[in-house]
């Protein structure tokens, strides 16, 4: 190959060379122009994890920060609120861009973050003291209550007095007086009325008077009834009231002596059983007593009548079978051999003839 032909395919080969690398920067910068588009901050954006409007006072609330692009560094951050009495900042022990209001006094509160140059929308909330509002509230709610209180008994007394004015009031002068439904004796009763019993009159309907019996319009015979005034009617009813509760004190006092009798009764039974119990007792103690001086009496009679026999040379020992005749020999020997006993006698009876003479044969 020539030497100028080489020379012009080096010439080439450079020429490519240094296009290829142009190119390469090219994107190079591109790439590097794109990447510092996308990390480049263009705008803020705070968001209230709350859905309140209102906030309380010295409380703590939270907002998410946002930038876009979303990759955009958010690290230099600068807090704002126009509240010296609150503080916002980066929520402690966070990750993520989350920053946290703590509430002042009351007032107007406006919040909002700046990164650079650029800088969020604001947020602003009207601070409230809630357990203050609470209690103005419901102090408020008593006012009206009391005004709505005083005024309804404003009425009814203005209404009570106007009735007061043109009602008749009449008392029942005897007992067991029937108000009827109807202005007959073949109607309902209603109920039966006590002497004392007062009522509203409505009107007299010929030998009857129609009365005002809670709501109701009834019916009571004219010559059961005289017209009374209110302080009558009072004093009427303050001594029905009266003779109630003597009533009911007398009723309660009856039940309780009932009841002292009721509870005098069993100690009255206890002492009586406890009396028969001692005389039982004392009878039968005395039948025994009467039984061991008759076994006694016995015992010695017939000790008595042993010895009278042994002075005679013959006993007789009232045996386990039955009385028997026995020598004195055999009887002394008896008496020997248990007398360590100190109840020979006793121990004889205890054993049958047949024994006995055995006991003394076997050893003669």
């Amino acid at each position: 190959m020539s030497r100028r032909r080489m020379g012009k395919r080096r010439a080439t080969q450079i020429l490519v060379i240094a296009a290829t690398v142009f190119v390469l920067v090219l994107i190079v910068a591109a790439v590097v122009v794109l990447l510092n588009n996308i990390k480049t901050l263009k705008s803020i954006k705070i968001t209230p994890q709350f859905a309140e409007t209102e906030l309380d006072v010295n409380s703590d609330y939270e907002f998410k920060i946002t930038g876009s692009p979303a990759k955009a560094s958010l690290k230099s951050i600068e807090y704002l609120v126009d509240d010296a009495t609150a503080t916002f900042g980066k929520k402690e022990d966070s990750s993520s861009n989350i920053a946290v209001l703590h509430t002042g006094a009351e007032g107007t509160i406006t919040v909002y973050v700046k990164c650079g140059k650029v800088k969020s929308d604001t947020k602003t909330f009207q601070v409230v003291d809630f357990a203050k509002k609470a209690q103005e509230e419901e102090a408020a709610a008593r006012a009206r209550e009391a005004e709505a209180a005083e005024a309804a008994a404003a009425a009814a007394q203005v209404e009570e007095e106007a009735n007061a004015e043109v009602s008749t009031i009449v008392m029942v002068n005897g007992d067991n007086v029937r108000m009827r439904a109807e202005p007959n004796t073949d109607c309902e009763v209603v109920r039966t009325c006590k002497k004392g019993d007062t009522y509203t009159k409505i009107e007299t309907v010929e030998d009857w008077t129609k009365i005002d019996y809670d709501g109701r319009e009834c019916y009571i015979k004219t010559e059961f009834l005289k017209e009374v005034t209110a302080e009558e009617a009072e004093q009427a009813k303050a001594d029905a009231e009266k003779k109630a509760e003597e009533d009911k004190k007398k009723e309660e006092e009856k039940k309780t002596e009932e009841k002292k009798e009721e509870e005098k009764k069993p100690d009255a039974d206890a002492d009586a059983a406890a009396k028969a119990a001692a005389d039982e007792a004392a009878k039968k103690a005395a039948e025994e007593a009467a039984k061991k001086a008759a076994e006694d009496a016995a015992a010695a009679a017939a000790a008595q009548a042993a010895a009278a026999q042994a002075a005679a040379g013959s006993v007789t020992i009232n045996c386990k079978d039955g009385p028997a005749q026995f020598t004195k020999a055999e009887y002394d020997y008896f008496l020997a051999t248990w007398s360590y006993t100190g109840m020979a006698e006793e121990m004889m009876t205890h054993h049958s003839a047949s024994e006995l003479h055995t006991l003394y044969n076997n050893t003669h």
